[in-house]
């Protein structure tokens, strides 16, 4: 487990050799000779594999053989199918020129027929090796697949077995001795190799180099180091420019992690200089290389990620205290890795029995989940500090919704729990995939977001003095390289997480070699070009809706909503070209898609119909204009003004500054009022009522009045004044006249509402409001009821 990380890198080198491997088996052009042969050698690894997978008792070491035997056959095979023969399309293109055969009452001309019939035994004859290929393919995939399941199966059986529980007490004194006996041993067989002349001369003569070594560990860590930081720390406090405050953080992460790792060398190689490698603990000195570096990577990573002396480099913020501990912790951590090794080796070189290996792995497992659960807990706390508090994090860093670093403390202490529950019941193999594996995610996490500071810190500095248009730029940026950063880290976790170098090649073949969807092969290689295709036609028609939009439509007689909607149609036309050309040159065929389109349009018909309503409604609107931006328009009870049409429906900002959302739908079958269609010429009328007994010719003579001294109101047509009824309270009269801009009725209004109540002031006409005669009834009878309601009410008060 603790051997990810190398298996990581192993990986990476793996894929590149076989990529050169694919490359000079794909330049091979074997004859048929050579293919009949290949076909037999597929057929006999088959059959080894089938007979081999019979036995239940052989060894992984096998099957991981047999497995890539089969792998390498499987590949020769898709090398074959994915190679489309020219002579094949050569001869289906002869067939194509053949007339259609005929129905079932024609006769067809006996030359055509022939012709036909040796076209399709040809086909078939050239067909014949990829139908092989693909009969070989199919077999070893599945041969494949079964070995993947078989190992599968006895690494779960593996994890689950259950040991002695280390909770027994009668079982430590055994495992003690045990230990005892190791250590014994590996120290009688050092003594028994250094009697020997030539083994005790190496050992003096490399102990004074072992000596000068371990002074230099101690001397760059104890003393070189701690100086060496601690003044790059305060040129990293006292830098008044923000280059040279990153310039001297990145100096004081890169000293340290090379003078510790300087120091672990040196503790190496003075081990390596005494010429001890008993075999007794031949394990243990292989995995004595490994040790440093879990204790320096700890150490670097505490470091980075809470930076105890430079608060403002702090990636998670935290107090000052806090930072020390968690600092502290991810050394121990560290130290538990090497606990671990040493424990996982020392198993391999002695033969402890089930107890013994069971408590010194609990010790382990119970140790490192002890600091598991103190890091979770000193993150979780710094998360939920009072905002006041020193180092509290600002709500942006956090930001809405789940707070990850609280989300990955609960999961640390869940795991820290369940490798302690596991370990009491017995289970200690499974209790180390809880434990070990949780503290090589946060290594790799620390790892991580190392890599995404350091690119992002580039990306920052590359992007500065960018014009102002290029903002956004710099939010798209981080983004990118975070999913760049986390792909990178999935295959690094599957393998932390008890995934076989055997399965992330299996994804990556699957990747590669890609899938058939609909007769067609989807791989990474097909989406990368079929997104790289459509991007670059996305851009070519942003830029030709650019150049449209600033230099040839402005010099044109179209009005804003014409250009608009010339600006959109190109754009709808541009995406439509672009995922088709991309589709064409990805080499997708969608005539193999048939079935599932037709599947689709039977969703569209019931599910979708009203959002594809909308998108056509939208694009007649483009088309045919009866509604354009900037027009004043009532639909559905709404008046408005058009902001926006877009595709799926039209944005009206009402005179009280609301924004109505209405689907194009409406505007297409609903009834609509556009009142700036054709022309911005609208009617004005304003009715206006006088007393009885008014000056009728005075009156309409300053209604007229008033609309031709208003320069908004336009003089032809001409102003009219209409008397348009008697009233209850008033003479009615109505002033109409036409506006050269509609959008100005209600100022108009306004003003000329002012003008004419002024000039039928200073005239002496009266504005009649409405009045009433009331008329009471039974008078007499009212009165009578009141005097005998007051006489009662007198002689009450009397009589108490």
């Amino acid at each position: 487990m603790y051997r990810g990380l190398s298996l990581a890198f192993a990986l990476i080198v793996f894929l590149g050799l076989a990529a050169g491997a694919n490359a000079q088996d794909g330049s091979q052009d074997g004859s048929q000779e050579d293919f009949s042969k290949r076909v037999a050698a597929w057929e006999e690894t088959a059959t080894r594999v089938e007979q081999a997978l019979r036995d239940e008792t052989i060894s992984k070491a096998t099957l991981d053989q047999l497995r890539a035997d089969a792998v390498a056959d499987r590949e020769e095979a898709f090398e074959i199918i994915k190679d489309d023969s020219l002579e094949v399309r050569m001869l289906q293109a002869q067939l194509d020129a053949l007339p259609d055969p005929p129905g079932e009452n024609v006769e067809e001309p006996a030359a055509v027929t022939e012709r036909r019939a040796e076209l399709l035994q040809a086909i078939a004859t050239a067909n014949a090796p990829t139908l092989a290929a693909r009969e070989a393919y199919n077999r070893a995939d599945v041969l494949v697949s079964e070995i993947d399941r078989i190992i599968r199966s006895r690494f779960t059986t593996d994890l689950m077995e259950r040991s002695p529980s280390p909770l027994i007490p009668t079982h430590w004194p055994a495992a003690i001795g045990e230990l005892f006996g190791y250590v014994g041993a590996v120290s009688a067989q050092i003594g028994t190799d250094l009697e020997k002349p030539e083994n005790r001369t190496r050992f003096l003569r490399g102990l004074p180099i072992a000596i000068g070594l371990i002074i230099i560990a101690l001397v760059v860590l104890l003393i070189l180091q701690p100086w060496v930081t601690k003044r790059l720390d305060a040129l990293v406090l006292a830098a008044d420019k923000p280059t040279k405050e990153r310039l001297y953080w990145f100096a004081t992460l890169m000293v340290r992690l090379i003078l510790p790792t300087i120091a672990g060398a040196a503790f190496y190689y003075a081990f390596k200089a005494l010429a001890i490698s008993p075999f007794a603990a031949r394990s243990v000195v292989a995995a004595i290389v490994s040790l440093p570096i879990f204790l320096v990577v700890g150490y670097w990573l505490g470091q980075l990620v809470f930076s105890p002396t430079v608060p403002a480099h702090r990636v998670l913020q935290m107090d000052d205290k806090r930072a020390g501990r968690a600092a502290h912790l991810c050394l121990a951590l560290g130290g538990v890795l090497v606990a671990e090794a040493l424990v996982e080796a020392a198993g391999r070189d002695y033969d402890f029995t089930p107890a013994s290996d069971a408590i010194l792995s609990a010790i382990v497992v119970v140790t490192g989940s002890y600091f598991v659960w103190r890091l979770a807990r000193t993150l979780i706390a710094a998360r939920q500090a009072p905002a006041d508090a020193p180092g509290r994090p600002m709500p942006a860093e956090t930001g809405p919704g789940v707070d990850f670093v609280t989300l990955l403390g609960r999961l640390m202490q869940l795991a820290a729990v369940a490798a302690v529950v596991f370990v009491v019941f017995g289970y200690v193999k499974f209790a180390r995939q809880a434990m070990v594996p949780t503290i090589l995610s946060l290594g790799a996490i620390g790892f991580a977001l190392a890599i995404y500071l350091l690119l992002s810190g580039l990306s920052r500095g590359l992007l500065r003095g960018r014009p102002p248009e290029d903002v956004p730029i710099y939010s798209i940026v981080p983004i990118a390289i975070a999913f760049v950063v986390i792909a990178a880290a999935l295959p690094i976790f599957a393998l932390i997480w008890g995934a076989r170098v055997a399965d992330l090649l299996e994804i990556w073949i699957l990747s590669v070699q890609g899938v058939e969807v609909g007769g067609t092969r989807i791989s990474i290689g097909v989406i990368f070009i079929l997104i790289a295709v459509f991007l670059v036609g996305m851009s070519i028609t942003r830029w030709l809706q650019r150049v449209l939009d600033t230099s040839v439509l402005p010099k044109t007689r179209m009005d804003r909503g014409a250009r608009k909607a010339v600006l959109t149609g190109l754009g709808y036309t541009g995406v439509t070209l672009s995922a088709l050309v991309a589709i064409s040159v990805a080499g997708i065929d969608l005539s193999n898609l048939a079935i599932v389109a037709g599947a689709l349009s039977v969703g569209i018909g019931f599910g979708l119909q009203a959002i594809v309503s909308n998108f056509v409604s939208g694009i007649i609107l483009l088309i045919e204009r009866p509604v354009k931006e900037g027009d004043w328009i009532e639909v559905s009870g709404y008046s408005g003004i058009v902001r926006r049409i877009a595709v799926r429906s039209t944005r009206i900002e009402t005179f009280d500054r609301h924004e109505v959302i209405v689907p194009n739908s409406e505007l297409i079958t609903g009834t609509v009022t556009n009142m700036t269609l054709s022309s911005k010429t609208g009617r004005l009328i304003v009715p206006v009522g006088v007393a009885y007994g008014a000056d009728i010719e005075k009156t309409q003579e300053i209604l007229l009045e008033a609309a031709r001294d208003n320069d908004k109101i336009m003089p032809n047509p001409e102003p009219v004044v209409l008397f348009v009824g008697l009233g209850e309270s008033s003479i009615d009269f109505e002033l109409r006249c036409f506006l050269a801009d509609v959008n100005t009725v209600v100022t108009v209004k306004s003003e000329l509402l002012l003008e004419i109540y002024r000039n039928l002031g200073q005239a002496g006409i009266e504005i009649p409001f409405p009045q009433r005669d009331i008329t009471v009834r039974n008078v007499d009878a009212l009165a009578e009821a009141i005097a005998s309601q007051v006489a009662a009410r007198a002689s009450a008060s009397q009589i108490s």
